[in-house]
């Protein structure tokens, strides 16, 4: 009988424990992040094989700017259950952020052997080989990312950067094409896209891209007058110069992003410069 009383109370104790995992949780969805752990705490006191109390833990602590309590209770978390991707996970994001990248790439290689399914840990993973130079294995990562959620937009987005990084313009316009057709709104994979394709010097096709990107956000002066500049540029002077107009005189903001996608885009040659300051003049 005291056995039998012994096996229920523990049990009653772990349902109690989840309950107050629970309520930590609607803690830090408040931005409590310090009532959040007195409620984990006190989870884990009533059940102290708990893994995911120390790991609720430990992302409360990372709220309140504390890195070392936090790799505390990720490592007590991976004591209670070495099994946890989840807590791999943790560890490997905390161990990048203060850059023990090796130690880091170790903890997500591990996250991805146990929860192959996540593509997400996948992702994290190519980026942290490729903080370190590995772009084969960052390839690697990526590309398994996406045969697990292939239409994950941000998988493949990233797949043009590291293509990007190698000046591999075509298999990088692939890449963003694909991220394009995963998130037809996404105006920043579109942008990327155009890069690529000004980079292959395949402008009509840049020009289509970039109408599309007005569409979705009509309302941005720095597309309007990168459409404007790239219809000039293709001999369109009138299109050009009435897109320039209506883009207006750019803020500081816009002059920035509209000198950096040129910059990825590659810069325009002297005798193209000349023709579009001439439409630039005209249009204001």
């Amino acid at each position: 009988m005291a056995t039998t009383h012994r096996k229920d109370n523990s049990s009653v104790q772990r349902r109690l424990a989840r309950r107050y995992c629970d309520a930590g949780d609607q803690q830090a969805l408040q931005d409590d992040a310090q009532g959040a752990i007195e409620l984990y705490q006190r989870a884990a006191e009533l059940d102290a094989d708990n893994a995911r109390a120390h790991l609720s833990i430990g992302d409360a602590h990372l709220l309140l700017d504390r890195d070392d309590r936090a790799m505390a209770s990720y490592r007590h978390a991976l004591k209670k259950k070495p099994d946890s991707a989840e807590a791999h996970f943790c560890m490997a994001d905390l161990l990048s952020r203060s850059g023990a990248l090796y130690e880091a790439i170790f903890e997500m290689e591990e996250a991805v052997e146990l929860a192959p399914e996540r593509a997400y840990y996948s992702y994290r993973l190519a980026d942290l080989y490729l903080r370190t130079g590995d772009t084969e294995m960052a390839e690697e990562a990526l590309l398994y990312a996406i045969s697990i959620e292939p239409d994950e937009g941000l998988y493949r987005y990233k797949l043009g950067e590291l293509h990007v990084l190698a000046e591999e313009w075509m298999r990088a316009a692939q890449a963003y094409l694909a991220a394009t057709q995963c998130a037809p709104l996404d105006d920043f994979y579109h942008i990327r896209l155009v890069c690529a394709l000004m980079r292959l010097d395949r402008r009509p096709g840049a020009l289509k891209v970039l109408r599309r990107i007005c569409r979705i956000s009509p309302d941005n002066r720095a597309y309007r007058y990168l459409l404007g500049e790239l219809l000039v540029l293709m001999g369109e002077l009138k299109a050009g110069s009435e897109e320039l107009r209506r883009a207006g005189r750019l803020d500081d903001y816009d002059r920035d992003y509209v000198r950096r996608v040129k910059t990825r885009s590659g810069q325009l040659r002297e005798d193209e410069k000349l023709v579009l300051i001439r439409a630039i003049d005209a249009a204001e």
